[in-house]
């Protein structure tokens, strides 16, 4: 298979965004509980939220992918593709979210209205303090759109020396570490700090996971060199699993492996690299069981809906639901139909209107 044409889809990296969320919901819901399944089970699928860094390096590879040898993009349909994608839905179940706020409970209604603005418009994700308010994993999409706006320019510089591959993220670290020491001992509403905060939460802390993916996208366009075996990807998917266990193992007091040094060296470089890109590559240049299996209908579409199942997993809707639904099985059907039904008449009819009339296409 050659992997390096122009403009190719790579089915089973639709239907990976699938398990990515997945991963996600079983490190929220805990459904392998310590008393029935053992200490060891319980902290390895705590460490789920892994699933999350699959979705950044994915981010990294399909943007690199596409607009990294680009001759000029153009910006404003590029923009308009990337808010269309990921805003009306966030939009939609934010303003929801905080309309329920507003007549369940007794709150300040002018800190609501301004809580709200921060929401939609993706700032609350550069506050430690807000950062979990409204939609609460909505934290990653600040990160998913710090990357969109950053990448432009990255690739500008990439062309001219491979090199910055690695600069690029190694500065954009190091702005984030200056961000934290110029307002960690103020008081700008929880914005960058903590250090802590910033290498988990931010994209300065996280570039590394989309840069990985922008260099497993040269790596693959350059066309050099292919893997002529069918086990990179279980390969790729053992280092995953490999390093859930293995931040499960270093926690020590505190509640995740990534609140440690080393987890966090585990989760934002060593997997990434060694794992998740293995693991990617694998899926677009072999013919396994696994790259079937994702490239298969089923898994199209609930990779495509994975987006919508990844926003409403979590929030108003999961708690009304929880109120009718007490099994975790069952809730994970539940939200998954939700999702389809939502993609298929609401988010992907938003996404080409959008398109069409900002965008062109």
């Amino acid at each position: 298979m050659n992997p390096t044409k122009p403009n190719q889809y790579f089915p089973a990296l639709t239907g990976v965004r699938a398990l990515a969320a997945y991963m996600v919901f079983i490190h929220h819901y805990e459904p392998f509980d310590e008393a029935n399944y053992g200490s060891t089970a319980y902290h390895f699928f705590r460490e789920f939220h892994i699933g999350v860094s699959l979705f950044f390096v994915l981010s990294g590879f399909l943007i690199g992918y596409r607009y990294l040898d680009s001759d000029k993009i153009n910006f404003r349909k590029y923009i308009v593709n990337r808010i269309a994608r990921i805003y009306p839905m966030y939009f939609i179940l934010t303003t929801i979210t905080f309309l329920v706020w507003a007549i369940t409970k007794e709150q300040d209604h002018l800190q609501d209205l301004l809580l709200y603005l921060a929401n939609i418009s993706f700032i609350r994700g550069y506050s430690g303090t807000y950062k979990f308010s409204g939609v609460a994993q909505g934290w990653s999409l600040t990160v998913e759109e710090t990357f969109y706006f950053i990448a432009p320019l990255s690739f500008l510089l990439i062309k001219k020396n491979r090199i910055n591959l690695l600069i690029i993220p190694l500065v954009i670290m190091a702005t984030g570490c200056l961000l934290v020491f110029i307002c960690k001992d103020h008081n700008l509403l929880g914005f960058f700090n903590s250090y802590e905060f910033m290498f988990n939460y931010t994209f300065f802390g996280r570039c590394f996971e989309f840069f990985i993916g922008i260099g497993l996208a040269v790596f693959l366009q350059q066309d050099r060199f292919v893997f002529r075996t069918k086990y990179v990807t279980y390969v790729g998917l053992f280092i995953i699993l490999l390093c859930a266990f293995s931040l499960s193992m270093v926690r020590g007091d505190a509640d995740f492996g990534i609140r440690q040094p080393i987890g966090k060296l585990i989760n934002t470089f060593l997997m990434p690299l060694f794992g998740i890109a293995v693991f990617y590559y694998g899926l677009v240049t072999e013919t396994t069981l696994l790259s079937k299996l994702f490239s298969s209908k089923p898994m199209q579409l609930l990779g495509k809906s994975s987006y919508i199942f990844y926003l409403i997993h979590i929030g108003v809707l999961a708690l009304f639901l929880d109120q009718y639904i007490t099994n975790n099985f069952l809730l994970f059907v539940t939200i998954n139909v939700i999702a389809v039904l939502m993609f298929l008449f609401i988010e992907e009819p938003l996404n080409n209107l959008i398109r069409r009339k900002f965008a062109g296409t």
